[in-house]
């Protein structure tokens, strides 16, 4: 199997939607998990932007387009209906004691079934650099409910990261969601992340000089 992780392209957005399509909440099993992840509320100009201004990745495999991810920097996440709300939010956490550092958010990682192993090093690929470039710390969420949506909850937990919380939403395609909330530091990634057992293959998956700097 010959794979190919890059940074994406404005030309990818319309593969970034079909991926979405194929993932779409309304496609999954209810009371069900999921490892490839899904979709929601995200359209062609947002992806387009995101590609511009984000940490973004694209997999190929066999020059088949199989899944990306996505990772918000700082200065966009700020910017979100998320993080306005983030005080409406239950954690076990307060935010206030971070809110003024260098903040990342995992916003998007899907896959197509059956290269999950791919999907890690992704995401691998994604958050190194950003703490690289000065984020000190990574938020995300996951759907819990009505469907559970493991696709990066594997990466975030063997990097040290732990949930914090969990917010409810609605959405108009799906209705009512539940997702969890997780906090990774960056001080503490790359040491959790060389004791997990898929360290070896995320470390021969490593690209360098993917992302030079933050999106500005």
């Amino acid at each position: 199997m010959n794979h190919l992780i890059k940074k994406s392209l404005p030309t990818d957005a319309e593969k970034f939607i079909e991926i979405k399509n194929r993932l779409s909440l309304k496609s999954q099993n209810q009371n069900t998990s999921t490892t490839g992840g899904f979709l929601l509320g995200t359209d062609l100009e947002t992806y387009r932007f995101f590609i511009r201004n984000c940490y973004c990745l694209s997999c190929e495999v066999n020059n088949n387009f199989v899944g990306f991810g996505i990772v918000l920097p700082d200065n966009i996440l700020k910017s979100t209906e998320l993080w306005q709300k983030r005080n409406y939010v239950k954690l076990d956490f307060d935010l206030k004691e971070i809110e003024n550092s260098n903040i990342i958010y995992f916003d998007q990682l899907a896959f197509l079934k059956g290269y999950s192993k791919l999907a890690l090093a992704t995401a691998y690929n994604l958050v190194k650099p950003a703490f690289e470039n000065g984020a000190q710390y990574l938020l995300t969420t996951t759907v819990n409910k009505p469907v559970t949506n493991l696709a990066a909850v594997p990466f975030i937990l063997n990097s040290g990261g732990k949930k914090i919380g969990s917010i409810d939403e609605h959405y108009p395609e799906v209705g009512s969601i539940v997702s969890d909330i997780y906090l990774l530091k960056a001080d503490s990634f790359l040491e959790n992340v060389k004791k997990s057992v898929f360290f070896p293959f995320l470390k021969s998956c490593e690209i360098k000089n993917l992302f030079t700097k933050t999106a500005e």
